[in-house]
C-alpha cells in the first residue's frame, strides 16, 4: 500500500481523417421539356475522395434513368414533362463525399437542382369581332404556363383595320380605335410567340393566332322619295346596300301614318300601299336603320331619310249654274276648292259657245255678256280640277254646271186697226218668232173712247165694239213681251200699234126749196159736225 509500481508500455494511434467537400463548381441547370441535361463531373479538393449521390425527381416528370451512383460523374438525362404540366419541375441531385481511409466519413452533403421547364404556349384568345369606330383592347397576353419569365411578340397581318403594332414585348396590344371605310369586313391576323426565360434559358413557344375582325360600317343606299295621287299605289321599297359580306337589316319608323303606311314602324323592305289625304297633303317622314351583322356582332349605321308625300285628290266645290237674260252680264265663275297647301288649278270646256262663251279655258271665267237668238241657249260647262303639290300634279273628279241664256223677249209686228163707230174690232192675237219658253204679253192703252175700255192688260185682246162720236178716237197700245225660262223673266222691247176709230159720217139738215119756173136756186152746201176728218157727200135726184 502506497507504492507505486511501473509496468509495461503500450502504443496505438488515432487517425482523424479530414471533412471532404464537393468543390463549389456545380451549377443549377435549367433545361425544357425533351432537352438533355448536362453531365456533370464531382470533384473536392481533397484526394481520394470518393462519391455517392441521388437523384429525387418531382412527380411528373419522366425518363430519369439514374436515380443513384457512386461515380463522380452524374450522367446526362432525357428529361420530359408529362403533358399536363404547366409549371417548372425539379430534379433535385444529392452528393455525398468521402475522405479516404479506412474510416468511412462522409462528408458535407451537395445539392444542386435540375429545372424542366415547360414548352411555353399563349392563354387561348377568341377571334373579336368589332365595328368600325369601336374600340379594341388592351389585349393581354398570358402564358399556358407558370413560372419563369414569359414574353411575348406579335405581329399583325392581313387588312389595316388602323392597328399600329408596337413589339415591345409587354404582353399587350394597347387600345386602338378599329377602322374600316370599306363596305367588306377587315380582317387582321395576329401571330402571338411567347418565350419562357427561367434560370438562364429561354424557349420560343408554340405561336397563338387569332383574327381581329372589322366590320363596316352598316349602310343602306339613298331612297327616292315618292310624291303621289290620293288612292294611287307606292312604289314598292326595296332597302338595298354596297356591303358585302355579312347581312344588313333594315329598321324603319313613319311619323304619319295618314299617308296610308299604316305601320308607324316596321323591319325589311316596305311592300306597296294604297297612298291616302283628305283635303291637303300627307307627308310620311320614314327614317330607316341599317344594322350590318357578321360573325355575330351587329354594326348600326347612319340612317337614311326618304319621304313619302300623298297629294289630295284634286277638287273644285260645287258652282252654281246661272240663268241669264240676252245681252245680260254673267256672274265671274270663280273656282274655290277645299283642298289646302298646294296648288289648285282649273281647266274647262263648253260645249255650246253662242251664249258668248269660248270652247275652252283655264282659271276662272270673268264675266261676260251672255247671248242667245230666238231660242233658249245651254252651255253645259265641265271643270277639271288639278292639285300640285311638290311638282306632282293630280287630277281630280269634274263638276259640271250649266249657263243657260234666254233670248230676249219678242212679240210680233201687230196690224193697226181703223174702224167705223159701232164696228167690231178684229181680235189682236199676239205672237213671237221665241220658241221653247213662255212669251207672255202685257200692254197698256191711253184712250178707253175707243171702245177698249181697259187702260191696261194682259194677254191677247179680243174684239170689241169700236166708239167714236163726231170725231176719230185713236187708242195707243203698246205691247211689253215678257219670255219665261228655267224660272227666269226676260223682258223684251215694246211694240206699238193703233186702234182708230171714226166717227159715223153725219149731214146737217138741209133746207128744201121751193121756186117758181126759170127762178134760181139757192146752192146747197152740205155741213156736217164731224170734225177733224173729211166728209163728203154724194147725192141722188
Amino acid at each position: 500500500a502506497g507504492e507505486t509500481c511501473t509496468g509495461t508500455s503500450q502504443e496505438f494511434t488515432i487517425t482523424v481523417n479530414p471533412t471532404t467537400n464537393v468543390t463549389d463548381n456545380i451549377d443549377d441547370q435549367f433545361i425544357f421539356t425533351g432537352d438533355q441535361t448536362t453531365a456533370v463531373t464531382i470533384e473536392s479538393i481533397t484526394e481520394n475522395t470518393t462519391f455517392t449521390w441521388t437523384a429525387v425527381a418531382e412527380t411528373g416528370i419522366q425518363g430519369l434513368e439514374n436515380t443513384s451512383g457512386n461515380t463522380n460523374i452524374i450522367p446526362s438525362e432525357e428529361l420530359t414533362l408529362d403533358a399536363d404540366v404547366n409549371t417548372p419541375l425539379d430534379v433535385v441531385y444529392t452528393i455525398t463525399p468521402s475522405a479516404p481511409g479506412d474510416q468511412v466519413c462522409p462528408g458535407n452533403p451537395y445539392t444542386y437542382t435540375v429545372t424542366v421547364n415547360p414548352i411555353t404556349g399563349v392563354t387561348f384568345i377568341d377571334d373579336i369581332v368589332v365595328c368600325h369606330n369601336n374600340s379594341v383592347g388592351p389585349i393581354e397576353f398570358t402564358s399556358t404556363v407558370e413560372g419563369g419569365t414569359t414574353t411575348y411578340e406579335w405581329s399583325a397581318s392581313g387588312d389595316n383595320i388602323g392597328l399600329t403594332q408596337t413589339d415591345d414585348g409587354n404582353g399587350v396590344i394597347n387600345l386602338f380605335t378599329a377602322t374600316n371605310t370599306t363596305t367588306a369586313p377587315l380582317v387582321a391576323t395576329i401571330t402571338v410567340t411567347p418565350t419562357l426565360t427561367n434560370g438562364g434559358a429561354s424557349s420560343v413557344g408554340d405561336p397563338l393566332t387569332f383574327t381581329i375582325t372589322v366590320n363596316p360600317t352598316a349602310e343602306v343606299n339613298e331612297i327616292a322619295s315618292q310624291v303621289l295621287c290620293n288612292t294611287e299605289s307606292t312604289v314598292a321599297v326595296v332597302f338595298t346596300t354596297d356591303n358585302t359580306d355579312g347581312t344588313t337589316t333594315y329598321s324603319w319608323t313613319n311619323d304619319n301614318t295618314a299617308t296610308g303606311l299604316a305601320e308607324s314602324s316596321g323591319t325589311g323592305n316596305i311592300p306597296s300601299f294604297t297612298a291616302t289625304a283628305t283635303t291637303s297633303p300627307e307627308v310620311s317622314n320614314i327614317v330607316v336603320t341599317p344594322t350590318y351583322t357578321n360573325n355575330g356582332i351587329e354594326c348600326t349605321g347612319p340612317t337614311e331619310t326618304f319621304t313619302i308625300t300623298v297629294n289630295p285628290t284634286a277638287e273644285v266645290n260645287e258652282i252654281a249654274s246661272q240663268v241669264l237674260c240676252n245681252t245680260e252680264s254673267t256672274d265671274a265663275v270663280v273656282f274655290t276648292t277645299d283642298n289646302t297647301v298646294g296648288t289648285t288649278t282649273y281647266a274647262w270646256t263648253n260645249n255650246n259657245i253662242s251664249i258668248g262663251l269660248d270652247d275652252s279655258g283655264t282659271g276662272n271665267i270673268p264675266s261676260f255678256t251672255a247671248t242667245a237668238g230666238t231660242t233658249s241657249q245651254t252651255a253645259t260647262i265641265v271643270v277639271t280640277p288639278t292639285f300640285t303639290y311638290n311638282g306632282e300634279a293630280c287630277t281630280g273628279p269634274t263638276e259640271t254646271f250649266t249657263i243657260t241664256v234666254n233670248p230676249t223677249a219678242e212679240v210680233n209686228e201687230i196690224v193697226s186697226q181703223v174702224l167705223c163707230n159701232t164696228e167690231s174690232t178684229v181680235a189682236v192675237v199676239f205672237t213671237t218668232d221665241n220658241t221653247d219658253g213662255t212669251t207672255t204679253y202685257s200692254w197698256t192703252n191711253d184712250n178707253t173712247a175707243t171702245g177698249l175700255a181697259e187702260s191696261s192688260g194682259t194677254g191677247n185682246i179680243p174684239s170689241f165694239t169700236a166708239t167714236a162720236t163726231t170725231s176719230p178716237e185713236v187708242s195707243n197700245i203698246v205691247v211689253t213681251p215678257t219670255y219665261t225660262n228655267n224660272g227666269i223673266e226676260c223682258t223684251g222691247p215694246t211694240e206699238t200699234f193703233t186702234i182708230t176709230v171714226n166717227p159715223t159720217a153725219e149731214v146737217n139738215e138741209i133746207a128744201s126749196q121751193v121756186l117758181c119756173n126759170t127762178e134760181s136756186t139757192d146752192a146747197v152746201v152740205f155741213t156736217t159736225d164731224n170734225t177733224v176728218g173729211t166728209t163728203t157727200y154724194a147725192w141722188t135726184n
